[in-house]
């Protein structure tokens, strides 16, 4: 006999009901093949899954290892079912997009319009996740493309694309002084305390904000750090401190946040999104998306 996924499919329901007659009933089959085919199992197994007795059925220890493996391979086997199917047809038109929050603030929800415009039969599947976790989804083929910071660690078989450079502006509290200016020059913030995002989650861009401050003649004190955009500007609207923001963010309207405009910021450094995805053998799907995406008016 050869274990197959009718065994793990029986066994399964049998595990999560403990019990042969409501398993049987889940699967729309007669008791007397499930518990046919349990026995079947275990004896290729070699080892008993259940503990039976005329009240009750009961996981065995191998039983309860064997559970959490079998679950796993039938997950497994769904999601490659699903995959295969639509890179078999692309009738079943669908792409996954994962992204980072600054997506959110322009370049996505306006690709996701005009996109739906355009073929509005495509389902569009969304994932919000950090970089590492879309690179590693695009290698393993779970992902279509992905909307990140870049620059990226070198990544073989991806493309990648800048698709919106973003100028910073400053996030102030509402109570600050510097709420009513019309711009603040970066000199002037020698004195203030900052939120700032982590190094770790994005040392290229930290570091060369960091250095523009040390130019401008002074040393951010950073007082908080934060990952995401919104706690970013919770932590300024508490007067924690003040923000380097990149300019879409204005459309969070964070109550007790006023956004005030940068001077003195070189002019090279911007916050940019970039598109990444896998060319070799991309689906026509996901290029009309690319295109999509890549015509979108200037923001």
């Amino acid at each position: 006999m050869t274990i197959d996924l009718h065994h793990l499919r029986h066994f399964v329901a049998v595990a999560e009901e403990l019990h042969f007659g409501r398993a049987a009933a889940r699967l729309h089959m007669a008791q007397p093949p499930l518990s046919q085919s349990i026995k079947r199992l275990e004896a290729e197994l070699g080892f008993p899954l259940f503990l039976r007795t005329q009240r009750r059925v009961e996981l065995t220890p191998a039983g309860q290892v064997f559970l959490t493996e079998a679950r796993r391979t039938l997950q497994q086997m769904d999601e490659g079912v699903r995959m295969a199917r639509r890179a078999a047809s692309e009738d079943l038109a669908e792409i996954t997009v994962t992204f980072t929050s600054a997506a959110l603030y322009r370049v996505l929800p306006a690709a996701l319009r005009a996109h739906r415009q355009r073929f509005p039969t495509v389902d569009i599947r969304l994932d919000e996740r950090p970089t590492d976790a879309q690179l590693a989804g695009l290698q393993d083929d779970s992902v279509d493309v992905g909307f990140v910071t870049p620059p990226l660690k070198a990544v073989s078989g991806l493309q990648i694309e800048v698709v919106d450079r973003d100028r910073f502006c400053l996030a102030v509290p509402v109570s600050s002084p510097l709420a009513n200016r019309n711009s603040i020059g970066l000199a002037e913030l020698s004195e203030e305390s900052f939120v700032l995002f982590p190094h770790v989650q994005g040392p290229s861009l930290h570091g060369r904000l960091v250095s523009a401050c040390r130019q401008a003649g002074f040393v951010p004190r950073v007082r908080q750090e934060a990952r995401q955009m919104h706690t970013i500007l919770s932590l300024v609207a508490a007067d924690l401190g003040v923000a380097f923001i990149p300019e879409g963010a204005r459309s969070m309207q964070v109550n007790g946040v006023a956004m005030v405009p940068l001077a003195g910021m070189p002019d090279d450094l911007t916050w940019d999104l970039a598109m990444v995805w896998k060319p070799r053998g991309a689906r026509r799907a996901l290029v009309a998306f690319l295109q999509t995406v890549t015509s979108l008016p200037p923001s």
